[in-house]
């Protein structure tokens, strides 16, 4: 397989973990993983992640700030800024980023790369802004919405969705007044390297898809992408 082609798929695969669209902007999901060093390096290319970094800063300061702002009505100005301080630091991000899997994707220079920048915090929140950036640019400001909500609220230390099956269940059961169901819907790989892909449903209605080493992994996926619709 050539290098080009491995990586249109690596980058796919990225962006189906992420929850893109299902036909992403495969050329500027390569932009917001091309660090700074590695454009210094490539002059034709001419052109790093920055910008995609500086838009996406501020997409991700303002979901945080709505979703903290609609979750918490009784929560003072001072109470949502130290939450928000929190969701939004380099550390909570970077961490969404290594979820993600983001590191070895990333485009480095020689030297970034050698000195460890594919797993330094800065570069990791740095990039998963550029995601953001892109994420807004493929699909608007709901399609920013939704990345950050899967990718990162979902899973960061303050948000609503920490125990993400539990707060599906408390969810549906209040909406719907039924119990999710999982189902796994595929598995792949050889035995001791197993992916489990999950399903999770209500009635004949499906809210979400997820993989995963064990089920239970795959389910708690399944949940966060429910999580990332549902209302």
């Amino acid at each position: 397989m050539s290098h080009d082609l491995a990586r249109k798929r690596a980058l796919r695969d990225l962006a189906r973990r992420a929850g893109l669209q299902a036909r992403p902007d495969l050329e500027l999901l390569d932009l917001a993983l091309t660090h700074e060093s590695y454009a210094a390096e490539h002059p034709e290319l001419a052109r790093s992640n920055e910008r995609l970094e500086f838009l996406g800063d501020a997409i991700v300061g303002a979901v945080v700030a709505g979703e903290l702002y609609d979750a918490h009505p009784e929560r003072r100005e001072g109470q949502l800024s130290r939450m928000r301080a929190s969701l939004v630091s380099q550390a909570a991000l970077a961490r969404s980023a290594e979820r993600l899997d983001i590191g070895p994707l990333i485009r480095l220079g020689r030297g970034e790369r050698t000195s460890g920048g594919a797993k330094r915090a800065s570069v990791l929140a740095d990039v998963f802004e550029a995601l953001v950036g892109a994420a807004f640019q493929m699909s608007g400001m709901e399609g920013a919405r939704r990345f950050v909500r899967r990718n990162h609220l979902a899973h960061a230390a303050g948000s609503e969705a920490s125990d993400p099956k539990t707060t599906l269940q408390e969810l549906v059961q209040a909406k719907f007044k039924k119990t999710p169901h999982y189902a796994v819907t595929a598995q792949s790989g050889p035995p001791h390297a197993r992916v489990f892909t999950v399903s999770v449903q209500v009635g004949d209605r499906t809210l979400g898809s997820g993989s995963g080493s064990t089920k239970k992994q795959a389910q708690s996926n399944a949940a966060r992408e429910a999580l990332a619709h549902l209302p």
